[in-house]
């Protein structure tokens, strides 16, 4: 793990953004705006854009994405996954780990890297960035997701937990109940989680202090 321009970059190579971690602007002197900006602009991104309204009960299987041959490139490539958790609190897998993620988030999953979503159950404490400064809120059971990929893709399920440097690595998995996140308890995702904020991922206790 290891601090990014924005954010932090996990050993995988995905980037997760948010609270002191985002680039913050102030370009107004009469107008008090203030801008979060997640990204620095490294990657471009001309793949499908949408978002997904998601609740405990969605439960993607994990995947990866992987872009079809071009002419330019003969040959399938896997392809990265830009996602902002616009409101609620979020939970993700990367690698067979999970992550709590806060409101106001962006999350840029590196190519090869299996994943999947569900919202983080109710009554989990985080911490999320506003205008006044952090705050300490309750999960609900519920988030809404804006993603955006690289390059045009589909859902490719898997097993397989571990970074995928070559598509030829791809093993699909057709039993999909067996590849979502589990339904965890209040108590289990403070046991098995990991929690991002600014610059750093820590575990938390029953408390949600770190």
């Amino acid at each position: 793990m290891s601090k990014h321009e924005h954010g932090l970059t996990l050993s995988n190579g995905t980037t997760i953004t948010h609270g002191d971690g985002a680039n913050i602007k102030r370009p107004f002197t009469d107008v008090p705006v203030v801008m979060h900006e997640f990204d620095p602009g490294t990657r471009s991104f001309a793949g499908q854009f949408g978002f997904i309204e998601f609740t405990t009960e969605y439960r993607l299987p994990r995947h990866v994405h992987i872009a079809p041959p071009e002419a330019s490139a003969p040959e399938q490539k896997f392809t990265c996954e830009r996602i902002v958790v616009l409101n609620g609190v979020a939970l993700v897998e990367l690698n067979g780990e999970i992550y709590v993620i806060p409101p106001k988030s962006l999350v840029t999953i590196a190519p090869g890297v299996p994943h999947t979503w569900t919202a983080c159950p109710a009554g989990v404490s985080v911490i999320e960035e506003r205008e006044e400064g952090p705050q300490v809120v309750l999960s609900e059971g519920k988030f809404l997701m804006l993603y955006e990929y690289e390059e045009p893709t589909s859902f490719f399920p898997t097993k397989q937990v571990h970074t995928m440097k070559s598509v030829h690595e791809y093993e699909r998995c057709d039993d999909l109940e067996s590849i979502r996140i589990p339904k965890l308890s209040v108590s289990q995702v403070y046991e098995r989680c990991f929690f991002a904020w600014g610059r750093s991922v820590g575990e938390k206790d029953e408390h949600g202090s770190k």
